[in-house]
């Protein structure tokens, strides 16, 4: 198919290229050539004022021409039954432009403007459009791709989508490998003093039959949670490896059980940096922990997710991507499920600062354990249900789900009792669904 539009822009290349290519599967070709267009016999789509001649016509925002960072005037409207703005013709076939939506969406635009941090300094989600429109947990970028697929299929019976199939990745991130081996004898002493003060006899007693080899370390859930994983060998762990500070507490990288607990992930699973919480602007730091955990793996760690999420754009993902990172998971909130940058398919990083593709695909997350529990106040059972309603509106778009656990979650130790029986009901629920066949 083609596209024309006057102002072949970076950003109008990136936005119908994600379109149709990644999600829709159809090759498109873009091009500023009137006379092109005007003699094309195919599948023609008129990105511009007037549309060229029959076909399907969208009239583009001036956000797709621009190359600076300004706030946006958005006014949300419905367009059929799915939310919109961005609105600029009612007599095109699409009223509104549906590139530079979902180029504002996908670039994450509002993360570069002016906000007020949470207190970990992170882009809030109360201040996404995506929150304020009550669509975060719709996938209405994809939902838009499909619809707008089935306009065209309209004005040309012979068009057809080739998407790819669902896809479910289970991820595990490791903050805190062990609750009380390992960690060297002052934190041991330090975490035992503690709960005497705070009058925790229960944890010290815990903890002393750990130390005396009596009772199983509570986090140690490995073997157990190997065994629930096989058949998911696409399930990714994330390992903190920063040093030792306020909000990374990890077993430190030198320890020996911990590097052998990182070979016996990495003989089953892909392993992944999980850059510590000060790491987010520091290229040093960042590069020292991939340097670590390659050394103990003895393989380039080429996957990464953010410690807390900590996404500073596009500080974050330059950096990431000048040390190797392929892959990034970090693209969710941590007080809400659903879809940060509306969408369920992966994208590579758009840089506006530079107005440039980088190569770091993002591969955006939708729910996680923490989130379920400690920021919406689930039971089990609630969170089953939450996370399979987000499950099936994936499918729908066969796009990709990522969940997130940990394993202090998967222990079911207080106050986690039952957490431990939630990642096999959703893994045994998705394996369901991807055996079913996948939407036309």
């Amino acid at each position: 198919m083609l596209v024309y539009t006057q102002r072949l822009t970076p950003r109008v290349d990136y936005a119908v290229r994600f379109v149709f290519e990644d999600i829709l599967g159809v090759r498109v070709r873009i091009t500023s050539s009137y006379s092109e267009a005007k003699v094309y016999s195919g599948v023609l789509i008129s990105y511009c004022r007037l549309k060229v001649k029959e076909g399907v016509h969208i009239v583009p925002h001036n956000l797709m021409i621009e190359d600076s960072i300004v706030r946006q005037k958005i006014e949300l409207f419905k367009w059929e039954d799915l939310t919109a703005f961005f609105k600029t013709s009612k007599d095109a076939d699409i009223p509104f432009d549906l590139f530079a939506t979902t180029f504002f969406l996908i670039s994450r635009y509002e993360e570069y403007l002016l906000f007020n941090p949470d207190k970990h300094n992170r882009f809030p989600s109360d201040e996404s459009i995506a929150v304020q429109g009550d669509f975060l947990e719709e996938p209405l970028v994809d939902l838009w791709a499909y619809k707008l697929a089935s306009k065209i299929k309209e004005k040309f019976p012979s068009f057809e989508i080739n998407p790819r199939k669902f896809n479910f990745i289970p991820t595990i991130d490791i903050d805190n490998a062990y609750a009380y081996l390992h960690k060297g004898i002052n934190r041991a002493i330090l975490g035992t003093l503690k709960s005497l003060l705070t009058f925790n006899f229960r944890d010290v007693v815990d903890r002393m039959k750990v130390y005396l080899n009596i009772k199983k370390d509570p986090f140690d859930i490995y073997d157990n949670t190997f065994s629930v994983l096989k058949e998911w060998p696409n399930t990714i762990w994330f390992a903190l490896v920063g040093q030792f500070s306020r909000y990374d507490r990890n077993t430190p990288i030198q320890n020996y059980e911990f590097q052998n607990l990182l070979h016996k992930i990495g003989d089953r699973f892909k392993v992944g940096i999980h850059p510590s919480y000060r790491s987010g602007t520091s290229t040093d730091r960042v590069k020292a922990e991939i340097t670590d955990i390659s050394r103990v793996l003895n393989t380039k760690v080429t996957i990464s997710r953010q410690h807390y999420l900590r996404i500073f754009m596009p500080t974050t993902y330059i950096h990431l991507s000048m040390l190797g990172i392929q892959e990034d998971y970090s693209m969710g909130y941590s007080d809400r499920v659903g879809f940060r940058a509306s969408t369920c398919t992966p994208f590579y990083f758009y840089n506006l600062k530079e107005e440039k593709v980088i190569d770091l695909k993002i591969i955006p997350f939708q729910t996680m354990d923490f989130t379920l529990y400690e920021e919406l106040n689930l039971t089990p059972l609630e969170a089953l249900e939450r996370i399979m309603g987000l499950v099936e509106k994936v499918h729908a778009v066969n796009g990709t789900f990522v969940s997130i656990w940990h394993n202090e979650y998967l222990s079911g130790v207080e106050p986690w009792k039952g957490w431990d029986l939630l990642m096999p009901l959703v893994l045994e629920k998705a394996t369901k669904l991807k055996s079913e066949n996948s939407i036309s």
